[in-house]
């Protein structure tokens, strides 16, 4: 069923410690006076298609190239088999066709992590025990490293060499993080030794390492890690303006100095429950913008209020200033409560929370009362009115449920199994193997959808300038309002969406020709503030997008 929105048309939230009500929205705010008109999207509240099928079952993906998206399951066994008849746990899909390609891994990547490096490669590591069967095989994975050269020729296969030292990292991690750096090294976070449903302090890994990483390189204790336990399992990590990273698990976060090896700041717990697997709330990089001097602020809603099957989920969220002199923690609230929810940046910088359940935790057959209803949080409305409600999904995305934005400004969303095994019957939530696109309003409004019509180069690196052409279509009902968003969609699993971030870019209209303007683009001025690697500049007139166009920022 539809789960519906709670009937409350009001609701107390704490906001520096005093109480304010405010009502939820459904529909888009109508314009203040004497604002300029907008777009009026046909569909206010998007909607939702089923275009294809994964093939395996999408516990973690990652869009490779501009067509081509990697989508990695652990080893089960899947209607997708290789030619040895075995079942596979990793395809390539392509996002114009809707069909997959069977891929070969040998190692089993159960709960594991990914990031880019600066020449667009994607490395995996981690996961879990080997298993094998009649109808499945794999190699234990905990300390395994793989690699995907990223192709558009169908002729790229997984990178892997699981008896050489060098394909390993420093220890097992199972539910562990990756995060592009600003030198695009990537850092390694935590994890635990084994699999299991909660960590302990006997399997508790609370070290980080690099890749690539000299051959005598150490792993670094962080005793943050240690003090979010349990609930410290694939931590939210995000490059900050000075070097330094913002690292979140449970409910505790701190600023840690990757140079001095040490952590330098503590910041207040978030109130509420823990916010962390396996009480899975969503987290997110709320979109840069220059005109704040590039603040960085994280948003974290979610979660659950107990490690039991009949645990409510929760609808508080709260936001975090990293940029103010003492950090603290700004509450509001979801129209329902959610668990296991995936926070997508969509085109327009809003955040698009969907996915998940209401009811008891991450883990197989751990949740129920699945969640249908996205909701679109803008971070730039007033606290109180940033949530509004959109057009529910009819197909429950539990546990292992994905999601990402596509070059094309919708969105990808696969995945739902909390089976231990693959089950179709006589189960509540049948492991799932359908991809919904989802349309968000911005695709369906008055407005021809504009388009950038010069090339970009294949390459840009930091600070660059570029003329950069547009067509608007149409100026006779709206006056062009021109924004550049630059995006990165990271490595996704389990809610925890690696390195996602966007930013807006500064730029200035040069010369206008009918509806074509060109615009002097500015890329972001250095590595702290958009890591290297593979990105997408979205352009939008009067918050309708263009299809985006890739590049490699190094």
């Amino acid at each position: 069923m539809v789960s519906p929105a709670l009937n409350r048309p009001h609701v107390a939230v704490l906001f520096n410690g005093v109480c304010q009500p405010f009502a939820f929205s459904t529909v888009p705010p109508a314009p203040a006076a004497g604002e300029k008109p907008k777009p009026i999207p046909t569909q206010p509240k998007g909607s939702f298609k089923v275009v294809g099928l994964t093939g395996v079952a999408a516990q973690h993906i990652a869009l490779v190239t501009p067509k081509k998206m990697l989508i990695i399951d652990k080893a089960e066994n899947n209607p997708a088999k290789l030619p040895s008849g075995k079942a596979a746990h990793t395809v390539e899909y392509d996002i114009e066709t809707n069909e997959y390609r069977v891929l070969d891994v040998a190692t089993n990547t159960f709960c594991s992590g990914g990031g880019f490096l600066p020449n667009g490669t994607l490395i995996s590591g981690g996961g879990a025990e080997a298993r094998q069967t009649h109808t499945f095989v794999a190699t234990k994975g905990f300390q395994s490293l793989r690699m995907w050269q990223p192709c558009e020729d169908n002729s790229c296969e997984w990178i892997e060499n699981p008896e050489d030292p060098v394909w390993e990292m420093t220890g097992n991690r199972w539910y562990v993080s990756f995060t592009t750096l600003p030198s695009g090294d990537l850092f390694i976070l935590g994890g635990s030794n084994e699999s299991l449903a909660i960590n302990r302090l006997a399997t508790n890994n609370p070290t980080w390492e690099f890749y690539p990483k000299a051959a005598d390189f150490q792993p670094v204790h962080m005793p943050f890690m240690v003090d979010a336990m349990p609930n410290n399992l694939y931590p939210n990590v995000y490059s900050l303006p000075d070097g330094n990273l913002y690292i979140f698990a449970n409910q505790k976060s701190c600023i840690y100095s990757i140079e001095l090896r040490k952590e330098i700041k503590r910041l207040p717990d978030l109130p509420g429950g823990p916010r962390s697997y396996p009480l899975t709330g969503s987290h997110v990089l709320l979109p840069l913008d220059p005109a704040k001097n590039y603040a960085h602020e994280v948003l974290v809603c979610g979660g659950s209020e107990a490690m039991t099957t009949r645990s409510n989920a929760l609808s508080s969220c709260g936001r975090i200033n990293l940029h103010a002199d003492d950090p603290q923690w700004e509450m509001d609230e979801m129209p329902t409560p959610r668990l296991m929810s995936d926070a997508v940046i969509l085109a327009d910088g809003k955040i698009m929370l969907l996915n998940g359940a209401q009811i008891g935790y991450a883990g197989f057959l751990r949740a129920s009362n699945p969640i249908y209803t996205p909701v679109v949080y803008d971070p730039d409305a007033r606290l109180g009115e940033r949530f509004t409600e959109w057009t529910p999904s009819n197909i429950a995305r539990m546990y292992h449920s994905v999601a990402t934005l596509l070059p094309d400004g919708t969105v990808f969303v696969a995945g739902s199994n909390q089976n231990s095994e693959v089950r179709f019957n006589d189960v509540p939530f049948p492991t799932e193997y359908r991809v919904e696109s989802f349309t968000p309003p911005y695709l369906t409004t008055d407005l021809e959808r504009p388009e950038i019509v010069s090339e970009i180069p294949e390459k840009l690196t930091y600070d660059q300038k570029l003329d950069i052409v547009i067509d608007v279509k149409a100026t006779d009902k709206y006056e062009p309002d021109v924004t550049f968003m630059l995006g990165h969609r990271g490595f996704v699993t389990h809610s925890t969406h690696m390195s996602q971030r966007v930013t807006k870019l500064v730029s200035t209209k040069t010369s206008e020709d009918g509806t074509k303007i060109t615009f002097s683009v500015a890329m972001p001025p250095n590595a702290n503030l958009m890591p290297p690697g593979p990105h997408y500049i979205h352009m939008l007139n009067n918050g309708v997008p263009s299809k985006a166009i890739h590049f490699i920022l190094n």
